[in-house]
């Protein structure tokens, strides 16, 4: 499972719409190992392709646009939205089998149901999957 978090500073980027570089991490959902990993320019013409062309699976973020979230999601890339903190950390989460990664959301994101509410497909969370 390929995941990308764009980076801004050592931390997630604030806004994912203006974004220029994303860490990108091949994650295999079987050990949690993280197998290759590497920073990527993200074209601010087309970031849907850069993330597709990278063969993304899942973007974690902070703050995206609805339309550029949608996008994301029509090309099968699950967005996880809302994030924050430093990418590394989030990255060793997930290898280390936290899926939820509620340490990381960032504050005041709960009244934001659509995106809480959601399952994380790719990274194997439980429970039922949410209309759009």
């Amino acid at each position: 499972m390929i995941i990308a978090i764009p980076v801004w500073s050592g931390r997630v980027s604030p806004v994912f719409d203006v974004a220029r570089t994303v860490l990108v991490a091949d994650l295999d959902p079987q050990s949690g190992e993280l197998v290759a990993q590497g920073a990527y320019v993200v074209n601010p013409a087309g970031p849907v392709a850069t993330l597709s062309k990278l063969g993304v699976d899942v973007l974690i973020c902070s703050a995206i646009s609805s339309t550029l979230e949608a996008a994301l999601w029509a090309q099968g890339v699950e967005v996880i939205a809302d994030m924050c903190g430093s990418p590394d950390e989030i990255m060793a989460a997930l290898a280390a089998g936290d899926v939820s990664l509620d340490r990381f959301r960032s504050p005041g994101s709960r009244c934001r149901t659509k995106r809480t509410e959601k399952t994380h497909h790719f990274l194997g969370a439980k429970g039922p999957a949410t209309s759009r």
